[in-house]
């Protein structure tokens, strides 16, 4: 991790999501619990906080399929009668496969002082994980950091911000380094710290026991669930630690990667240790499963197992959007994010314990508070919306839990597409729908 990356202290009731976010205020009278009971649900919030989630891990998903067989008891007591043996160790080994060690060099076309003269350069070191490996043909996207791949330098009269100049990639098992992968960038967004690079036609590939990660869902992780930290700290070859998720979402204040700007940033809180060179790698279940990708730790004197890792479901969603956006237009180098034009606001946050699944949920109310005018809701949505679902398309209902799942189904919308947004409208239950088919309906961030 770059010294100019470091989280600070947790923002109570902030946080960076697309639609602009107000302060806590007030909120409409219900909750998206009891908008389901209004359309018919008849069990408790936390079985129908349950459903929303599914298994995050193997073990999880088991006891769901099998209470929809029937199974009425505990998830412990369901533990119990399987034997479930537990053991981490195939997950975590196939998980290896899908790290990479990465070494990205800048050239500096003036002296910055210091170490850095004119034509010297710096190699910057960080982790990523394959998203997705043809390994027949030798290709690969790899997410990682944007922070690891972007640096900036100052002479005093004159700051080059840039990505790097060389990017190489060391697989899992080449411990001496003798055969880097050449990547290219894709495109990035600073703002989410994340970035794509990419891989072409690599004989290394084509010889490995690479694996693109298999991906869990972010929202389903439990506090106390244990995890995996994967990459490569301080440049010294691929490694695993382990640990339990300490908070499951929050938004913390970091420094991105131009050293100047601040931004809150959504997190998946670990004790786990996270150094520097972890920045970009994976943080897993227990599974082997991606929940989120490695991007900072509290360095604050005194303070200590303070990691932190961006959410899969947030990473999966930019990644695959700057993907599908470099497709369209190559000269993008980021995502294209939908617009609403609207600010939400969160508030009445409460927590719900489920004795089957033996899980502790967090629920918010997430209302609209204001319509800002020019986005695609233009004349939509009003102030005083509880969000309750959202849809893209001929998909499925999400249910809008917290805020923040807003932000990756945003990122997941593509022009053509019509959002139908659930809301309870002064205690009617109302579908708006909202077609996604003008350029300025959404906007670039790089």
């Amino acid at each position: 991790m770059k010294k100019t990356l470091r989280a600070v202290l947790a923002l109570a009731c902030a946080g960076a999501l697309l639609f602009g976010l107000a302060a806590c205020g007030t909120s409409s009278e219900r909750n998206p619990y009891e908008v389901a009971t209004e359309l018919g649900y008849q069990g408790s919030e936390g079985a129908w906080l349950a459903g929303q989630t599914g298994g995050g891990t193997e073990a999880r998903r088991m006891y769901d399929e099998a209470r929809a067989a029937g199974y009425t008891g505990t998830y412990i007591d369901f533990l119990k009668e399987i034997g479930y043996p537990g053991d981490d160790t195939p997950g975590i080994n196939r998980a290896l496969n899908s790290v990479v060690e990465i070494a990205a060099v800048f050239h500096y076309p003036f002296s910055a002082g210091g170490e850095n003269a004119v034509g010297e350069s710096y190699t910057g070191g960080g982790s990523g994980v394959i998203y997705e490996l043809d390994r027949s043909a030798g290709n690969a996207y790899v997410i990682t950091n944007y922070h690891v791949v972007y640096n900036s330098a100052s002479s005093g009269l004159e700051t080059v911000r840039h990505i790097s100049d060389e990017i190489s990639l060391y697989l899992y098992g080449d411990t001496l380094r003798t055969s880097p992968v050449e990547a290219t960038f894709v495109g990035g967004v600073m703002e989410e710290d994340i970035a794509v690079l990419r891989v072409e036609n690599s004989d290394v590939l084509k010889n490995s026991s690479a694996m693109a990660c298999e991906a869990a869902n972010s929202d389903a992780v439990t506090v106390g669930e244990r995890v995996y930290v994967i990459g490569s700290p301080n440049r010294n070859g691929i490694s695993a630690v382990t640990g339990i998720v300490s908070v499951d979402a929050e938004y913390i204040s970091i420094i991105l990667a131009d050293g100047v700007t601040v931004s809150s940033t959504l997190e998946i809180r670990t004790d786990a240790p996270i150094n520097h060179g972890n920045s970009g790698g994976g943080l897993f279940n227990a599974d082997g499963r991606l929940i989120g990708i490695s991007n900072a730790r509290r360095e604050t004197s005194g303070i200590e197992h303070f990691g932190y890792a961006l959410p899969s479901n947030i990473v999966l969603a930019v990644a695959q959007n700057i993907i599908d956006s470099s497709k369209v237009n190559p000269y993008h180098h980021g995502a294209l994010r939908a617009m609403l034009g609207v600010t939400l606001t969160r508030s009445e946050a409460h927590s719900t314990y489920d004795e089957k699944s033996a899980k502790t949920y967090i629920s918010e109310r997430v209302t609209v508070k204001e319509v800002n005018g020019g986005g695609a809701a233009s004349g939509k949505l009003q102030a005083g919306d509880l969000i309750y679902s959202i849809r893209i398309g001929d998909g499925a209902d999400i249910a809008i839990r917290r805020m923040h799942m807003v932000d990756a189904i945003m990122y997941s919308v593509r022009k053509g597409n019509t959002v139908t947004i659930t809301v309870d409208r002064g205690g009617e239950i109302v579908p708006v729908e909202i077609p996604f088919v003008k350029d300025s309906d959404f906007s670039l961030y790089s």
